[in-house]
């Protein structure tokens, strides 16, 4: 069983696994409060504040001993807040996604195997939805096992992002150094360091870095645009187990090169590899707020396949 069912995603962030667990449905709530942003006079005056709500849910079904169907859904809604002046109104950016995850995992043999992804998803303010809110992407990712602890990913997601087109190459290992500590990664996108010296409690240090865009409300004059973000973040976190197979789970963290920047829709590049821009004629923008703390905090609904 814990070779049959292995899962990975990716949606602006990475589904977390263990070797000997699927996490198949998550709760949570991430807020990066206070950070500072350019007043339209270009002074560092504003403070916007970030939140993001997002539920996902997922289901492998095990066809046989070679393949496994996975079917998943993820919402995620997001604002960013602020006020101009002490004396003006709260403004506020909304931007949502929706998302699709439609997989197959294949077992070569014993010790290999690829996961064939499809993941179409809207990503809108839902404000006159038509064609262009919705992206198309897709994930190639093997596995390989070398040895009982040890693991090799690699593969290649794509997505028709609003900036244009996005591949991403991706290289990666899960090692379970020993019964307590375990490392894992998928270069570019996330690492993991982590502690467990029971079954009731985990602890570490992780890096996550994702990047998407967002329809965005027309402006006065009625043209389209939208948002590229992109957001990195190194990050401290525990969780408890809290009963039933049900965790509670805390991060703390810090952005790095953080940019949320608005584009016309006729302010594109011809292609993204991974974390290079390539034929990037887009004018040089300011970001909507600069690097800050960020907070964590979700409920995990863990099945244990030992």
């Amino acid at each position: 069983m814990r070779q049959l069912v292995t899962f990975f995603i990716l949606a602006i962030s990475i589904s977390g696994f263990s070797q000997n667990s699927i996490d198949l449905a998550n709760v949570y709530w991430r807020t990066s409060p206070g950070n500072p942003a350019l007043n339209p006079a270009g002074d560092t005056g504003l403070k916007r504040n970030f939140n993001m709500y997002v539920v996902d849910a997922k289901l492998p079904v095990v066809l046989n001993d070679d393949n496994v169907l996975i079917f998943g859904m993820e919402y995620q809604q997001n604002s960013i807040t602020f006020q101009e002046n002490p004396l003006s109104f709260e403004l506020e950016y909304k931007f949502a996604s929706i998302m699709l995850q439609l997989g197959l995992e294949h077992k070569w043999n014993a010790k290999s195997k690829m996961l064939f992804m499809a993941i179409p998803r809207l990503n809108t303010d839902y404000n006159g939805i038509d064609l262009s809110h919705f992206q198309l992407g897709g994930l190639a990712l093997g596995t390989t096992s070398r040895s009982e602890n040890f693991d090799w990913k690699y593969g290649l997601y794509y997505n028709g992002e609003l900036f244009g087109p996005m591949f991403v190459p991706l290289f990666g290992f899960n090692w379970k150094i020993n019964d307590k500590w375990r490392l894992k990664t998928v270069i570019p996108i996330n690492l993991e360091l982590s502690y467990q010296a029971n079954n009731w409690f985990r602890t570490g240090l992780r890096f996550d870095g994702v990047n998407g865009s967002y329809k965005i409300p027309p402006n006065v004059l009625q043209q389209g645009y939208h948002l590229d973000k992109a957001d990195n973040n190194a990050w401290a976190f525990t969780e408890f187990n809290l009963g039933k197979n049900v965790w509670f789970h805390l991060k703390a963290g810090v952005s790095i090169l953080r940019k949320y920047r608005f584009y016309d829709d006729n302010e594109t590049l011809d292609l993204k590899l991974g974390p290079v821009n390539i034929g990037d004629d887009r004018p040089t923008t300011n970001t909507l707020f600069e690097n800050g703390w960020s907070f964590e905090a979700r409920f995990i609904y863990r099945l244990p396949l030992d």
